[in-house]
């Protein structure tokens, strides 16, 4: 390939969006713990290398939980997301319910389900890149 055939793919490369910042991630998240249920919907930007916190609990709720996203890698095929739920318990110490990573690409959903202690302990995540 001659170095203009290269330089047009690596240039369209460079335009796609989500080789580009202005994407955004929908993130769709049903927790459940010990009867208690907490549902999250909210959209947000990620930069690389940062660990963006998705939801966490108030100051007067029974159960405190946390949830945060790490993005790990870009490219124009795929985003790959580290997710981390968490759980804080009665001693004080965090228990992790669930930490998958999830690849998706643009504008296609992709999912995490998890179900442990006979049920009691659940975890449904959706994610999708959204172009802006």
């Amino acid at each position: 390939m001659n170095d203009f055939g290269r330089g047009v793919v690596l240039f369209s490369a460079l335009l796609s969006p989500l080789a580009m910042a202005d994407w955004l991630l929908n993130v769709n998240l049903e927790l459940s713990s010990a009867g208690y249920h907490q549902s999250v919907a909210t959209s947000l930007q990620l930069l690389p290398g940062e660990e963006t916190v998705i939801f966490g609990s108030s100051e007067g709720e029974r159960r405190k939980f946390s949830g945060s996203a790490e993005l790990l890698e870009v490219s124009a095929e795929e985003v790959k997301i580290a997710f981390k739920i968490q759980e804080q318990l009665d001693d004080g110490a965090w228990r992790v319910l669930a930490a998958p990573v999830i690849s998706t690409g643009l504008d296609t959903p992709a999912s995490f389900e998890t179900c442990a202690d006979d049920a009691l302990n659940s975890v449904k995540l959706q994610v999708a890149v959204m172009s802006a």
